[in-house]
């Protein structure tokens, strides 16, 4: 067990992004579904076309993956403040 997240994150023991695969039961259709219309495509464009779609997918992912980083860094700075607030909005009610 550990001593805290703090200690957690300091050591590297606390990484968001190895959390695993989500759990949610839409994932997986989902996941399917996009390798049948990935192999749909691979066989009606040319290996050139095909490329190119490919491509697309990667840069698609890329901008995913920036998104993604943005929401994680906005919402824990979100959390940050409002654990302020609520600590300092706690310390004023007991000093008052």
């Amino acid at each position: 067990m550990s001593k805290s997240s703090m200690y957690d994150l300091y050591f590297g023991n606390l990484v968001p992004w190895e959390r695993g695969r989500t759990q949610d039961p839409a994932y997986t259709p989902l996941t399917r579904k996009i390798s049948d219309i990935k192999k749909h495509f691979e066989k009606l464009l040319s290996p050139e076309e095909y490329n190119k779609f490919e491509e697309m997918g990667n840069l698609q992912a890329q901008c995913s993956i920036i998104e993604e980083v943005d929401l994680f860094e906005y919402s824990f700075c979100m959390g940050v403040l409002m654990m302020i607030d609520i600590y300092g909005f706690k310390e004023k009610r007991l000093t008052d």
